[in-house]
């Protein structure tokens, strides 16, 4: 009996195929011999078929589902269409509103904003850009690549020129303004678009500022803003790094409403200090008086400008029941925290950055304790990162001897022990060399 080319050559039979299979079959003349046989070919036909259907769906889900890929692939496609186009129109927009200075200074020009660049401050004279209602369902989050602009030809500052300066690197055109594009949003980490802000000014006053403007763009729609440091020649420096940065006593911030024939615009000046408040009605000022005390032209392609520059009213702008506050919240730099302000994100994973100036590995003790001391000798140290024991073995150096008198950051939660913050280091991932080191 050929039996095994008769089972592997059915895929798939009928209940009439299989009776006539029993008797087409010359088998043996014993009722167990056709039992087994009937119940064998019934098994095989059942099975082929079960299967045959199986790899049938799944050919039909490998369809489906490539379908689905190749249209996702063609939305994303249509919608980064769709985001070029809205900063093509605004960047054409911008175009007309170009402030004015009585220095010729370089203007550079990026997809969500325009700015006037200060190469002797090494900061921004003015940034201006236009928040679109688009802000409001905008979800992409904040990136914290602080980098040098390419554009800007003198060079514009860095890194080094702000890291552990007790200064934080304030935006102008606030990164959230940008959270309807990737691209732009991306770009207002550029070095050209900071200014040194106290972590008061920054963190508090001027978030809450900037929340306040991007809610009346709910009520308003799109409006037009220009933000910047107020320079003179006297003015301090950060010590270190090589561009030596000024840091500004005042900082603006201009709102104009451009859509109506007679356009209102309100204005604020807040002071660069530790004590500054958050107080818009005391603040207030006209754009005429940030003019007197930049020596800038904000609207000089504005017909009848000095109509809303002279004039500075709150009760011009009122706030939209829907806030933008709901919308998802966009944090404060967590990636580089200097040593020093450690004490501030207790609780917090963030990465915590300084000099190992004195390092010790206490192996006579029972946990045989690693400490890295930041920035200062113990105990004057502001931060420590802890390594116990038991860890080490996921080191491949010392940590005392390959770490000690280097700049480094380390990745954690921050504890705070007995008065003082720090972090516990289990594996060398969570340590990286800091690259902009201070001179």
């Amino acid at each position: 009996m050929q039996l095994n080319g008769y089972f592997h050559s059915r895929k798939t039979c009928s209940t009439d195929e299989f009776t006539a299979s029993i008797f087409k079959l010359k088998l043996p003349n014993k009722y167990s011999v056709r039992v087994t046989l009937a119940f064998g070919i019934l098994f095989t036909c059942f099975f082929n078929s079960n299967f045959s259907f199986a790899q049938t769906t799944d050919e039909l889900l490998k369809i489906q589902e490539s379908k689905l890929e190749e249209q996702q692939l063609e939305l994303d496609k249509i919608l980064k269409e769709i985001e070029d186009l809205k900063l093509k129109k605004l960047k054409t927009q911008l175009q007309n509103y170009i402030p004015k200075d009585q220095n010729r200074y370089e203007i550079i020009t990026h997809s969500g904003m325009i700015l006037s660049y200060n190469e002797e401050h090494e900061q921004p004279n003015w940034v201006m850009h236009i928040i679109p209602k688009d802000v409001i369902t905008g979800t992409v989050n904040r990136t914290n690549n602080f980098r040098i602009d390419p554009k800007v030809s003198t060079g514009s500052a860095e890194t080094s020129d702000y890291w552990d300066s007790g200064y934080d690197r304030g935006h102008m055109a606030p990164s959230a303004d940008f959270r309807w594009s990737r691209k732009a949003l991306s770009e207002s980490y550029y070095y050209s678009n900071i200014s040194p802000q106290t972590p008061q000014l920054n963190r508090r006053v001027w978030s809450s500022l900037e929340t306040q403007i991007r809610e009346w763009v709910i009520e308003y729609g799109d409006l037009l803003i220009i933000t910047g440091p107020v320079l003179r020649e006297d003015l301090s420096k950060i010590p270190q790094g090589s561009n030596r940065v000024s840091i500004p006593e005042l900082h603006y911030k201009i709102v104009v409403d451009l859509k109506h024939k007679t356009p209102k615009a309100v204005a604020f000046i807040f002071e660069n200090t530790k004590d500054v408040q958050y107080n818009l009605k005391e603040s207030l000022v006209t754009i005429d008086s940030i003019e007197a005390l930049t020596g800038i032209d904000f609207f000089p392609n504005i017909a009848d400008a000095e109509k809303f520059e002279s004039t500075s009213n709150l009760s011009d702008w009122k706030t939209s029941s829907t806030l933008i506050s709901e919308a998802p919240a966009f944090k404060y730099d967590l990636e580089n925290v200097p040593a020093k302000q450690a004490s501030y994100f207790i609780g917090a994973d963030c990465n915590i950055c300084g000099e190992a100036v004195a390092t010790r590995y206490n192996v006579k003790t029972k946990s045989a304790i690693t400490y890295i001391n930041f920035d200062q000798h113990y105990p004057n140290s502001p931060f420590t990162a802890v390594i116990f024991g038991k860890d080490r073995i996921n080191f491949t150096y010392d940590p005392e001897v390959y770490l000690k008198g280097k700049m480094i950051c380390v990745r954690g939660k921050v504890q705070l022990y007995r008065g003082k913050p720090q972090i516990v280091a289990t594996h060398e991932k969570q340590f990286t060399i800091y690259q902009h080191q201070t001179k």
